[in-house]
């Protein structure tokens, strides 16, 4: 009962800061929570999906000729699979796609007709259950839903033929928005009808009895001389791509729920201070009249404790509405999640132990009372605090600013302590500011696509995989590029398969693409381009399975003999199965298993125009409009990290103007003699506002100058572990002059504001009560 009046009547005396510290608590309490439930559901769920639709652990699509009985032969020889099948995918022209009111015409993906699997690979519907469309019934793939392309009981004509939009379906391998194909699901008859509409490519599909022995499978699967005319994938690729989007979001989620709450702390920090100068004189009495210190103690834990308590619950309360809104992106794509009753309990957990962390601060800081003198206290009511006079700083060396803000500055020197508080709060609120705006300027730059493996001096990019006529074909697209006086360059690339000698064996096999990759360079984590013939550059996963890095060397069988390349860099790479090198030495024996052509324009505007002309005169090959790529398959990723960034700078800029206030209040708490003193030999209350300010904007630079280094040193660091977690992913954080200058101006007009706001009071502070001693 005595506590609760302590703690009503302490509320009731100081509103602005018990809210205050209620609000950080609330927020840390919340942000934590939410990072829990998220991630966890985000596994679960990508876990689940996995598991319903049985997505295979290996995956090859093929164009032209499927020999089935060799297949089936590997298969029972192998003694890994524990299903396969080889399902057709029937590709066809965006153009004779229309669902709706949309057309697909413009659409860069490889959109096309499928029927349910038989083995493995499932379509699943919104209940993760497989479909079995009827004749007539379509259904398409739910990121049509998410982007507006398409609702249930739509009109869709595909290649002349009228079908009903009946539902949406779960795919996979195909799910994630930056997968290259679609597929769209019908009914047997449908898809025999529509069959000679479209260009037949298989998708030959493997799960295995151990997926850890994957790169073996991989390896045994090219040197069976199968099918492997197309891109390839892994399971490890469709989780990323699965979990890409989604998880960006979720990993600047965490930093900043880690952020907050070490800034909770420093809020928790000031408002106990300052509330343990205004009752200096109180405590005094207290130790005086023979209370013993934990009793002295337990009257500002009961508060500080009730406050974690209600701010904590407050945030947990909170982050469940709120993340019923974050899942639904989630529970849209992939269902809903195993793990959802694990993520509530630990979001519980974190909450308890973000409050039990404070309670612990805050007894941990209540030792000051050690200190407290009875008799000073009493008789100067406030801390007799030691200020440290001696420092190398001259007023007379700081001639161009005025006297009062030379005495400002000269204070923070002197009371170095005090202010350090105050600068790691702004150095975390520039940390919170910048660094997902860099993540959102980064990805939604032009370069960002270097860091996935492509470059962006590509305007366009056409691809041919293997045929009889692949030669022919090749010869007629260069003719006829450097006949165009609209190309600027272009460069051929061309992938073939190696045996690799790697410990004492040549079981595995390495997609190497040949060429010159000077022209269109893309980023390397570490080294650079191959430039002789005995350099070899990997991917991170290449890398990371052969456990190589540069400077090592690797031998490759050419034509039967061994030949020794040098790793001269390793770069990251989401196409292609992830999992290519590049070299520049020439080879005429071994096939070639596809071949990329990139073009660079003259005039970038005229990508369009070109080609819609690439495509009149060189239909046999597959175009691509890079920028189009980039937009349709990282579009929704950029949305977010856009709304994230947003929010990031409301939340700094929210803190900053909290921090500043509380900061000067514990300052005029602290500073009444001082102030008293100030006024009686003739300063008026301008000039003093003008020494707070000063001293609030001093090290409001000295933060912002810390935090925006750090961004681009620390951040860049935690963004590169972020992306490398979710697949080996480089990405060098960029920034722009609106960044670098925008966000400091507002933390400046904020901090400004709160400054005067608070230091108004100062002219309330009486000169005859506070100098009466």
């Amino acid at each position: 009962m005595m506590y609760r009046k302590i703690i009503r009547n302490d509320v009731r005396d100081s509103k602005l800061i018990t809210a205050t510290t209620t609000i950080f608590i609330t927020v840390a309490a919340m942000l934590v929570a939410l990072a829990m439930i998220l991630s966890v559901n985000l596994a679960g769920s990508i876990d689940t999906l996995m598991e319903k639709t049985q997505s295979p652990h290996y995956m090859q699509m093929h164009t032209g000729e499927l020999n089935e009985p060799r297949l089936a032969k590997f298969v029972k020889d192998n003694g890994n699979v524990a299903a396969y099948e080889a399902s057709e995918f029937l590709n066809l022209s965006g153009s004779d796609i229309e669902i709706g009111e949309h057309s697909f015409a413009d659409s860069v993906e490889d959109n096309g007709l499928a029927v349910q699997n038989k083995n493995l690979d499932y379509f699943v519907d919104m209940d993760n259950q497989p479909i079995q469309p009827q004749p007539g019934e379509l259904y398409v793939p739910v990121a049509f839903k998410k982007q507006g392309f398409a609702k249930i009981g739509d009109k869709a004509k595909i290649a002349g033929k009228t079908f009903t939009v009946t539902g949406f379906l779960r795919d996979g391998t195909m799910n994630s928005q930056m997968a290259g194909s679609k597929r769209l699901l019908l009914h047997q008859k449908d898809y025999d009808e529509l069959f000679s509409k479209g260009r037949l490519e298989y998708i030959i599909e493997f799960r295995l009895k151990d997926p850890s022995k994957l790169n073996q499978f991989e390896s045994a699967y090219k040197k069976a001389g199968l099918e492997v005319n197309g891109p390839s994938g892994s399971h490890r690729l469709f989780k990323l791509g699965n979990a890409m989007s989604d998880g960006i979001m979720i990993g600047i989620l965490l930093l900043i729920s880690l952020l907050v709450v070490l800034m909770t702390f420093m809020c928790i920090r000031f408002t106990l201070l300052a509330k343990i100068e205004e009752d200096y004189r109180e405590i005094g009495v207290m130790k005086a009249i023979g209370l013993q210190i934990r009793d002295i103690k337990k009257i500002y834990l009961a508060k500080y404790a009730a406050i974690s308590v209600v701010g904590s619950l407050l945030g947990y309360l909170i982050s469940l509405p709120m993340s019923y809104l974050l899942l639904k992106n989630i529970k849209l794509f992939m269902g809903e999640s195993n793990n959802e009753g694990l993520s509530w309990v630990l979001a519980i957990i974190g909450v308890v132990a973000v409050m039990l962390l404070i309670i612990v601060y805050v007894y941990s800081l209540l030792n000051r009372f050690k200190k407290v003198s009875a008799v000073e206290a009493i008789r100067f009511s406030g801390s007799n605090e030691k200020v440290n006079t001696k420092t190398r700083f001259n007023l007379r060396k700081l001639t161009f600013f005025s006297v009062d803000t030379r005495l400002g500055i000269i204070d923070i020197f002197n009371r170095k302590k005090i202010y350090l508080t105050m600068l790691l709060v702004f150095i975390i609120s520039t940390f919170i500011m910048i660094v997902p705006a860099l993540v959102y300027h980064t990805t939604s730059s032009d370069a960002f696509v270097e860091n996935m493996g492509f470059s962006r001096k590509v305007d366009i990019g056409t691809s041919l995989y293997q045929s009889t006529n692949n030669a022919k074909f090749e010869q007629k697209i260069e003719t006829y590029l450097e006949q165009d006086p609209d190309v600027a360059d272009f460069s051929k690339i061309v992938t073939k398969n190696f045996d690799v000698k790697d410990a004492g064996t040549t079981d595995n096999v390495l997609s190497v693409e040949l060429g010159n990759h000077q022209k269109f360079p893309v980023d390397y984590l570490k080294g650079n381009a191959p430039k002789k013939a005995n350099e070899l550059a990997l991917s991170t996963i290449n890398a990371e399975e052969y456990r190589k890095k540069v400077g090592d060397s690797m031998i490759l069988i050419r034509d039967g003999q061994e030949e020794t390349f040098t790793v001269c860099g390793i770069y990251a790479n989401l196409f292609n199965g992830g999992k290519t090198a590049k070299a520049t030495f020439k080879d005429e024996k071994a096939t070639n298993i596809w071949t990329d052509i990139y073009i660079r324009l003259k005039d970038s505007a005229k990508v369009t125009q070109k080609m819609t002309q690439y495509k009149k005169y060189l239909p046999f090959a597959k175009m691509n409009n890079a920028r189009e790529y980039r937009d349709q398959t990282f579009g929704s990723t950029i949305q977010s990290l856009r709304l994230i960034s947003v929010g990031a700078l409301v939340v700094a800029l929210v803190i900053t103007a909290l921090i500043t206030s509380l900061f000067m209040k514990l300052l005029l708490a602290k500073d009444k003699k001082e102030i008293a003193a100030l006024k009686a030999i003739g300063f008026t209350d301008q000039r003093i506002n003008q020494q707070y300010l000063s001293r609030s904007l001093t090290v409001l630079v000295l933060g912002l100058t810390i935090g925006t280094l750090l961004s681009m040193t620390v951040g860049k660091a935690m963004s590169g572990l972020v992306a490398s977690a979710l697949g080996g992913v480089n990405v060098q954080l960029t920034g722009s002059l609106l960044i670098y200058l925008g966000c400091p101006l507002l933390m400046l007009i904020v901090t400004v504001l709160a400054t005067k706001a608070v230091t108004a009071q100062a002219g309330k502070i009486e000169i005859a009560e506070n100098l009466k001693d």
